[in-house]
C-alpha cells in the first residue's frame, strides 16, 4: 500500500495537486499562504506561493510593491538605492540631499567625477573657462571674481606683456639698471643681476 503524500498542516492529500516545500516539509497552497508566507512590508498581506517575490535585507515584498518610496515607479527588474528604509529609483535617489554641479545644476550620482572650489560643487566636465569655455576639469585654473579662467585664457587677458613684443611676462619683472649704460633699465625675471 502507498504511503499517503499530505500538507503537513491540515493533512489534505497533495497527490495531484499544487504544493510547496518549506523547511522540509510540503504544504497546500492554502496553507502555506497562511502559516509560511512572507508579509509584504508595503501592503502587509501574505506574499502567497503564486505570488512572485522580491526580498532585500530579510525584507519581502509582492513584485508589484516593489516601488520607489517617492514616485512609486515600479524597480522589481531594476536598480535601486536603500537609504534611511526607503527604497529609490536612480533618479529620485539623487535629490534626497545631493548636490547639485553649479554648471548644469543637474544631482551627482554615484560615480560622478567633480571638483570642488570654495564649496561650490561642479561635475568634472562642467568646469570650463568663463573665456574659451573648454574644461578645465582638475587641470590649473585662475579664479577672478565669480569666472574661471584656464591658464591660456588667463595669460592672455590678465597678464603683464612685453611692450615690445607682447609675449606674456611669467613672473613679475624685476626691473634692473644695466651695468654698462646707467640710467636705462631693463627687464628681467632674474633673481640676481647680470
Amino acid at each position: 500500500m502507498a504511503e499517503e503524500f499530505g500538507c503537513h498542516y491540515c493533512r489534505d492529500p497533495l497527490q495531484g495537486k499544487k504544493y510547496v516545500e518549506k523547511d522540509g516539509h510540503s504544504c497546500c497552497l492554502k496553507c502555506f499562504d497562511t502559516f509560511c508566507a512572507n508579509t509584504c512590508v508595503e501592503c502587509r498581506k501574505p506574499i502567497s506561493a503564486d505570488s512572485k517575490e522580491v526580498h532585500y535585507k530579510n525584507r519581502y515584498w509582492h513584485e508589484a510593491c516593489f516601488r520607489c518610496s517617492q514616485c512609486l515607479h515600479p524597480l522589481a527588474s531594476e536598480t535601486f538605492v536603500a537609504k534611511d528604509n526607503k527604497i529609490l529609483c536612480n533618479t529620485c535617489a539623487p535629490r534626497e540631499d545631493s548636490l547639485e554641479c553649479k554648471g548644469c545644476f543637474k544631482p551627482f550620482v554615484a560615480g560622478d567625477q567633480n571638483v570642488e572650489y570654495k564649496g561650490i560643487v561642479w561635475h568634472k566636465d562642467c568646469f570650463t573657462c568663463s573665456n574659451c569655455k573648454q574644461v578645465i576639469g582638475t587641470g590649473s585654473f585662475f579664479p577672478k571674481g565669480e569666472d574661471f579662467y584656464c591658464t591660456t585664457c588667463h595669460e592672455a587677458k590678465f597678464a603683464k606683456h612685453c611692450v615690445k613684443c607682447n609675449k606674456g611676462l611669467v613672473k613679475a619683472p624685476v626691473w634692473w639698471p644695466m651695468k654698462g649704460n646707467p640710467g636705462t633699465t631693463t627687464a628681467s625675471t632674474a633673481k640676481n643681476a647680470p
